[in-house]
């Protein structure tokens, strides 16, 4: 028993080591393979690997246990329905190789955090009871310190660019449709569901952070049954789409010019007659789209809310405002992406062409939010707030008041 509780101590560090360097190398893919890559952010992830590395010798046990159990949890979780996935659905993709690793990486920290349970025990530098119960006390305080300003910054991170691969269903659409690549002006390919056109209009239909066209077939049905065509696309890096992915929407620009390159080219099509239809972050990044390419003749915009203007449109505190900051600047460094900005400012290039905002209740931002993109974006703007509704809930909840709705004010922008 001796000799394997000897044998763990030894095995911790180089557990450690080769856990944060396979971690580390994952996440440096991600910050370098973006478009905006920081040199501050990617400085920050080597000098917090090496940070760590250099000071386990010197930790106590139950500090080396937390963090390793905790990180190394994160990166397996992350990497499994990201890459993990995505490999069992789709294959193996070379932007997989380092997300592999990633989950090696956490499974191996995991084992350090666990290993370093064997080590010897320090003697304490003191013995009295007091003592002893300050330290504990000093060292919960410290947790939850680590907890706030690292550990969740970093989970955030790690969702915003680690959308799930869940495995995306043909049947799920019910009705005749096609599936589709369409290549994005990188050479990336975008997966995607189009279904043709019978009155030669046609939506552009946007999902929700961490989802896939997967996740919006309703949308799809309510929008075909009155003889639109819609091209329900994943995101870069989600569903079945190349790329990496990233949850605040930092990239999905190229793919929405290249959902509408692809519109404008279907001959069942009247290029005047394409509209947007983003649920979500979907929302939030057709609404940008809008702002700079008129070939959107309207947008219907269900649940946007973008962090920065969330904060504007509800104040926070001082640690919630802290910890936003620190999140944010820790999505920036391991994406790779300049932030997205503020949508408010965006609004009044819009008009004259419609908007509707769609406003539910589930978030405390998301009404006070859409009133800011309401009153900035004039009268060509309609808000309708659901309170009572769930974040995007509306078409579950309120069938056919949402369909009323939202395809009434496409009929009038789309075929006057």
């Amino acid at each position: 028993m001796k000799t394997i509780t000897s044998r763990a101590a030894r095995a911790e560090r180089p557990l450690l080591l080769t856990g944060l360097a396979l971690v580390t190398a994952h996440l440096l893919d991600l910050a370098l393979s973006g478009a905006d890559t920081s040199v501050l952010g990617v400085a920050v992830i080597v000098a917090l690997a090496a940070a760590w590395a250099l000071a386990q010798p010197h930790v106590t046990r139950p500090t080396r246990l937390a963090l390793g159990v905790v990180v190394g949890l994160l990166a397996v979780g992350f990497g499994v329905v990201s890459h993990g996935l995505h490999v069992v659905n789709s294959g193996l993709d070379w932007r997989d190789v380092t997300g592999i690793g990633y989950i090696v990486g956490g499974l191996l920290l995991v084992a350090a955090g666990i290993a370093a349970t064997a080590a010897p025990r320090g003697a304490p530098s003191r013995s009295g009871l007091g003592w002893r119960g300050a330290h504990a006390a000093g060292w919960v305080a410290g947790a939850a310190v680590v907890a706030v300003v690292g550990v969740l910054p970093f989970a955030f991170a790690n969702m915003t660019v680690h959308a799930p691969r869940w495995e995306i269903h043909e049947s799920a659409v019910g009705i005749p449709h096609e599936e589709i690549r369409i290549e994005m002006r990188d050479g990336r390919k975008l997966s995607a569901w189009y279904v043709p056109s019978r009155n030669g209009a046609a939506v552009l239909l946007s999902h929700g952070s961490g989802g896939s066209r997967g996740r919006i077939p309703a949308h799809v049905r309510m929008l075909a049954r009155h003889g639109y065509g819609v091209l329900a696309l994943d995101n870069p890096g989600n569903g079945e789409s190349d790329g990496h992915s990233n949850g605040l929407g930092d990239n999905a620009q190229p793919a929405i010019a290249a959902g509408l390159d692809y519109l404008e080219g279907r001959p069942d099509v009247n290029p005047k007659r394409i509209a947007g239809f983003g649920v979500s972050l979907g929302g939030e990044v057709l609404l940008d789209a809008a702002a700079h390419d008129h070939r959107l003749a309207a947008v219907v915009s269900d649940g946007a809310t973008r962090p920065v203007d969330g904060d504007k449109a509800r104040p926070k505190g001082a640690l919630e405002g802290a910890v936003g900051w620190l999140t944010m600047r820790s999505v920036r460094a391991v994406s790779g992406m300049k932030t997205s900005p503020s949508l408010i400012p965006m609004m009044p290039r819009i008009a004259p062409r419609p908007v509707l905002l769609v406003a539910g209740g589930g978030f405390p931002d998301e009404i006070a939010a859409s009133r800011l993109y309401r009153d900035a974006g004039g009268a060509t703007v309609q808000l309708w707030e659901l309170p009572d509704t769930g974040h995007t809930a509306g078409l579950r909840k309120h069938p056919a008041a949402y369909e009323r709705r939202t395809v009434g004010f496409l009929d009038r922008a789309l075929h006057g």
